[in-house]
């Protein structure tokens, strides 16, 4: 489990998102190691994090039914008074499992065997808790809303922030940030409790690991340096791209080979180059260009280059070296 007490204390929590209810189940408060008894049927959850509204905390306050109770049988327990609240608004109390566990004892004797405890209960007078499975909610909301950032088959996991969050008031709200930038991998966030004047009260620290599955180039067949990268030779397969940063999305070119790539690995921008317009030992026109002057001799190229690149060409009658813009395959111009 993953954990927040109220001096904010962060442990994970997993989740894939692909499999919603599974993950939900995951924030079940750890249970007690001595055995819940079953009333017909029946135990009680006893919640990490819980608001009271009134002098005494209730039994409904602070733990939810779990198999199957008559509605009418939990209306009754659930309004059952136990112990007494904080006494004023926003106040908090914390008690440990075995300090529950003895309250339960002392106050719901009759049932105190068929409650399953956290490992800790925090409960505040007034306002409002936003529990686990809401946050998980918040988050997965935030990134699916992201489509540009993560286009493509999403599934996230390896979910780390706080296992639940109180406001001070109805009137509070919890916006969901990002703290790094948003790309497939390790995501991390920030929750902004904010007051109704939208001033940050707190601030949380939360991250996901975030795989984004689609359809990536990979080689056929092998490819050296300085080969041309023939589409013939590409085919498409299922990637994730969390693991394929900065990979090449199938189109532009013409392009050619910076290193070899192997069968079925995945070509990345920086495996590939455009093809030069004009190559190393090539024979080109050097145009000099002025005011009122233009000048053409020839000179050979003593680099690669495409359109628009500056590259180093040697004059061949003064046999001096220059930088020259490539202009296309036969010009390479000096301004």
């Amino acid at each position: 489990m993953f954990g927040i007490g109220t001096q904010g204390r962060f442990a994970p929590l997993r989740r894939v998102f692909t499999i919603l209810a599974l993950a939900i189940c995951l924030l079940v408060p750890t249970v007690s190691a001595q055995a819940v008894e079953m009333r017909q049927g029946w135990w009680l959850q006893i919640k990490n994090a819980a608001c009271v509204h009134g002098p005494m905390v209730l039994l409904g306050d602070i733990a939810t039914p779990q198999g199957d109770m008559p509605a009418s049988a939990w209306q009754a327990l659930a309004s059952r008074p136990l112990w007494n609240a904080p006494e004023r608004t926003g106040r908090q109390m914390a008690l440990s499992r075995d300090k529950l566990l003895a309250m339960l004892r002392y106050y719901a004797e009759d049932i105190a065997g068929a409650c399953a405890l956290p490992t800790q209960l925090v409960v505040q007078r007034g306002g409002k808790v936003i529990d686990g499975a809401d946050i998980m909610q918040h988050v997965v909301d935030f990134l699916t809303a992201r489509g540009p950032a993560f286009s493509g088959e999403l599934d996230i996991k390896d979910l780390h922030g706080p296992d639940y969050i109180f406001l001070s008031n109805e009137r509070d709200q919890l916006a969901v940030l990002p703290s790094s930038p948003l790309k497939p991998g390790r995501v991390n966030l920030l929750f902004e409790m904010r007051g109704s004047d939208g001033k940050v009260i707190r601030r949380y620290s939360a991250s996901a690991f975030v795989n984004v599955w689609r359809a990536l180039p990979v080689l056929a067949r092998p490819l050296n340096r300085q080969e041309p990268l023939n589409l013939s030779y590409v085919k498409f397969k299922r990637c994730n791209l969390a693991f394929n940063e900065n990979s090449w999305d199938g189109t532009g070119g013409p392009w050619r080979m910076v290193r070899g790539v192997g069968v079925d690995q995945v070509i990345r921008m920086s495996d590939i180059e455009p093809v030069p317009v004009i190559a190393r030992g090539d024979k080109v026109n050097l145009v000099f260009e002025g005011d009122n002057i233009r000048l053409q001799v020839k000179a050979e190229a003593l680099a690669d280059g495409g359109i628009g690149q500056r590259i180093e060409v040697r004059n061949l009658q003064s046999k001096r070296k220059i930088m020259a813009t490539v202009q296309d395959q036969d010009t390479v111009l000096v301004r």
